[in-house]
C-alpha cells in the first residue's frame, strides 16, 4: 500500500534500511556486538515513531 504522507514514507523506508543494516551488522559481528545493539535500539526508536504516526483514534462507544 503506498502511503500519500511523505515523513510516514521516509519514515517506512528508514525503517527498511536500518532494519537491513541490523541484519549485516548481526551476521558480520553477532548479536551481542555493541554495533549491533545500538542499530536494534535505532530500529526500535523508528518502530515506535511509525507506531505512533499510524495509531488511529479508539473508537467510543456510546450506549
Amino acid at each position: 500500500m503506498v502511503q500519500k504522507d511523505p515523513a510516514l514514507n521516509k519514515l517506512i523506508t528508514d525503517i527498511i534500511m536500518v532494519k537491513q543494516e541490523m541484519i549485516m551488522l548481526g551476521m558480520q559481528y553477532g548479536l551481542n556486538d555493541e554495533r549491533t545493539v545500538e542499530c536494534s535500539q535505532q530500529l526500535d526508536d523508528l518502530l515506535n515513531k511509525h507506531s505512533e504516526m499510524t495509531q488511529q483514534e479508539p473508537c467510543l462507544m456510546t450506549m
